[in-house]
């Protein structure tokens, strides 16, 4: 059994995109002969201080308090076969401990699975956020014996500065995340999900939101977002639950994905559209990032730019049952096959088959 540290930002279960690789692959790679060990860099208290706005002295003694702790842990690394890197061994700075791990000797597994090369500023931590080096992606792609990424934009970024580079989407649990077809009955559910952070992406579709509800009876649940009031729409909003997430999603007929266009958004590789299409549930989605390599448009969803696509293709699927159906059974169906631990655990543990043979 080989032993893998596994560097990661976010303590066991809490992060969607952490979720959907390393802890998800961890049974299978276990009975492939690796033995993957966690290793957060955040604390409990600095993941609850992190979201707030301000308080940036705290954050600034949690951060430190974080970083303190994974150098400790790294100035022993014997006994661990190889090192995976969720995308950085540290949420700031620059790849001072991925260098650190490299001259031990030990080969790295790393993950990219969102566009962090691409400066942003986040609401919460303003400018601070430079803090986090952007340009330290491409040494970490340097050092890595195997980069996995899970998108076409993020697998071409990895490419200039590691030769073995694995195409391998963010993956759902399949025996969780199945398709049951059932007869509706009641008003057609369109639906969203997100966070208090995305919930601002719902205004690009308020619009056509209110006009579809002119034209046909619906309703709009909004999961994780808080509440929601558009005129003349009939909304509902719960908060978004780990332990039910699934059941709470299987309340959408349409799953909506609107995004606004960024460089963000133009690379990202959106987990949700795979778990609405996993479930049956068609999504009407912005044409950004992953959204038009994983949705065939009048196929298994829809891609909608403007106010009227959003309309239409949104008011066409909440009449039109047949179509909805059909779609829905596409969608499935491509899920299971693309976007499933079963389906991607071969390329997962060649992977690192590959880097710590």
């Amino acid at each position: 059994m080989k032993r893998v540290l596994a560097l990661v930002p976010s303590e066991v279960g809490y992060t969607p995109g952490q979720r959907s690789t390393i802890e998800l692959w961890r049974e299978p790679l276990e009975q492939a002969g690796f033995l993957v060990e966690f290793a957060p860099f955040e604390t409990t208290a600095l993941r609850k201080v992190l979201p707030l706005r301000g308080r940036i002295l705290l954050k600034a003694r949690e951060m430190f308090r974080s970083y303190g702790r994974r150098v400790r842990l790294l100035r022993d690394l014997s006994g661990f076969d190889a090192v995976y890197l969720y995308r950085e061994a540290a949420l700031i700075g620059p790849a001072l401990l991925e260098r650190w791990v490299a001259r031990r000797g030990l080969p790295i597994i790393y993950t990219l699975d969102d566009p962090l090369y691409v400066p942003y500023v986040s609401p919460a931590s303003g400018l601070f956020s430079y803090l986090k080096f952007f340009g330290k992606v491409a040494t970490i792609c340097k050092l890595s014996r195997v980069v996995i990424a899970n998108s076409r934009h993020h697998f071409e970024y990895a490419r200039r500065y590691c030769k073995d580079v694995r195409q391998i989407p963010s993956v759902i649990d399949g025996a969780v995340y199945r398709h049951s077809p059932q007869l509706r009955r009641g008003t057609i559910c369109v639906g969203w999900s997100g966070s208090s952070t995305t919930a601002p992406n719902l205004r690009l579709v308020v619009n056509a939101l209110a006009e579809v509800a002119r034209r046909t009876s619906y309703r709009l649940h909004v999961i994780g977002g808080g509440p929601i009031e558009i005129p003349g729409v009939e909304c509902t909003a719960q908060p978004w639950r780990a332990e039910s997430e699934v059941q709470d999603l299987r309340q959408f007929d349409v799953g909506l994905i609107p995004l606004p266009d960024n460089e963000w958004n133009r690379r990202k590789f959106n987990l949700k559209v795979a778990q609405y299409m996993a479930l049956g549930i068609v999504p009407v989605a912005s044409p950004l990032g992953s959204n038009p390599d994983v949705i065939e448009a009048g196929v298994d969803g829809f891609l909608a730019s403007t106010t009227e696509e959003w309309t239409k293709y949104t008011e066409l699927l909440v009449r039109d049952a047949a179509l909805r159906a059909r779609m829905a059974d596409r969608a499935a169906h491509k899920a299971k096959e693309k976007f499933t631990l079963e389906s991607q655990t071969p390329a997962i543990v060649d992977a690192f088959r590959s880097a710590a043979p």
